[in-house]
């Protein structure tokens, strides 16, 4: 919304006061404060760790041919009643939903190639629960506020540190338990590190599922489930 904010700001008054606030600081909203702002003053909040307390975290070492058959066992053995996964690129939503969609999820994808009515509609679907899970980009997922969220993945590793904070605070909201999962290569290692390093956080390895360790996830989870349908009906 960039071209909408400089609009408004230069209709404004030039005798105001502004403010500006943001989760990060990206380059784009110095230069913003710089061109429209009189000798800004910079207040940043650090706290010791910046990463939600609620939040799971944990990575997946993948290799990249085998990056959306590992997504897929994730999700089955996670058994996340709401996600939303991050992409890179534009590019990387399409084939992402289109390869979810094709495996039978309830899925649709959200980028700024879309038109607003598209992505209100999209939204408001995952709100309202018709969809369980939701592709984005970075750009896309800015600001959105959704309670429900019970997992955030990222498909793709973000390329700073102040991305993965923003991703991962979609879920573990409003009091609420919330995990984090993060798909990478060996040649990732590196940006987790970095991440782990700024978030000041561990980040925990898992082994990506084998189908017999869902199959047996699966059962028990049958077997909970049937017990308790039976111990309500008593």
């Amino acid at each position: 919304f960039i071209d909408d904010i400089e609009q408004i700001l230069k209709e404004t008054s030039t005798d105001r006061q502004t403010m500006l606030f943001s989760a990060t600081m990206p380059m784009a909203i110095k230069t913003l404060a710089k061109k429209y702002m009189k000798s800004p003053q910079h207040v940043a909040i650090t706290p010791q760790q910046v990463t939600v307390n609620l939040i799971e975290q944990y990575y997946y070492e993948v290799k990249e041919k085998y990056r959306f058959d590992s997504l897929c066992r994730i999700l089955e053995a996670e058994q996340a009643d709401s996600a939303m996964v991050f992409c890179r690129t534009k590019r990387n939503v399409d084939e992402l939903v289109e390869g979810m969609q094709s495996m039978g999820y309830s899925v649709e994808g959200l980028h700024g190639d879309m038109t607003q009515n598209h992505r209100t509609n999209v939204m408001n679907k995952f709100k309202s629960g018709v969809l369980d899970f939701l592709v984005a980009t970075d750009v896309a997922a800015r600001g959105l506020d959704i309670e429900s969220v019970t997992h955030v993945i990222n498909y793709n590793i973000p390329e700073d540190p102040e991305s993965y904070v923003h991703r991962i605070g979609r879920t573990g909201r409003a009091g609420r338990e919330g995990t984090a999962i993060t798909l990478i290569t060996a040649r990732e290692m590196r940006m987790l590190r970095i991440i782990e390093q700024f978030t000041r956080s561990k980040i925990k390895r898992k082994d990506v599922p084998t189908l017999k360790d869902i199959q047996e996830q699966m059962t028990t989870k049958t077997v909970e489930k049937l017990i308790s349908t039976i111990t309500e009906g008593q």
